[in-house]
């Protein structure tokens, strides 16, 4: 097994990458590191905010918060669902440890049917915009995947559990 210093959590928006990474690195005594979180503090903007001044300005952001996450040791990073949109992002992922917390797209609208901090949800019907974003990405995580955690039904801790077993093999 390789020597793991760094997970990236990757999955839709609503998965529970933050939720899960911040008590993996708990667990691990790492560094949690929410990409998102990150970007609103670097800029002083909410996520919303950053994506009304384009999305691929927010995206040009965020991978260059990308770029330095992956210079770190013992860390778990939450990247944001649309990490993997872009082709630098993908290039860097692809050579790291990335758990797909893999969730089903009816247990994604219920988390994320109230939610208004979500900008691509915000102009139409969310469950038909969260299926054509899923449709499109899902095959971006699982071929950057090393580990794909099914999250519908499964109690947190297990999803951790496994998570750690994996990289203590």
């Amino acid at each position: 097994m390789e020597n793991i210093k760094q997970i990236f959590l990757i999955g839709m928006m609503g998965s529970g990458k933050s939720t899960l990474g911040s008590m993996l690195a708990d667990k691990l005594n790492w560094t949690f590191i929410d990409i998102d979180t990150e970007l609103e503090k670097d800029h002083g903007l909410s996520i919303n905010d950053m994506f009304n001044n384009g999305e691929s300005n927010f995206r040009s952001l965020e991978s260059k918060k990308l770029e330095k996450m992956v210079l770190k040791n013992h860390i778990v990073c939450a990247t944001g669902g649309g990490i993997v949109e872009e082709d630098v992002n993908h290039k860097i992922l692809n050579q790291s440890f990335c758990v797909y917390l893999d969730t089903s797209l009816d247990v994604l609208h219920e988390r994320v049917k109230h939610d208004s901090s979500r900008p691509l949800l915000l102009k139409g019907d969310k469950k038909d915009l969260l299926r054509d974003i899923f449709n499109n990405r899902e095959e971006k995580y699982k071929s950057l995947s090393k580990l794909n955690i099914k999250t519908d039904n499964v109690d947190i801790i297990d999803s951790c559990k496994t998570i750690m077993e994996y990289i203590n093999e």
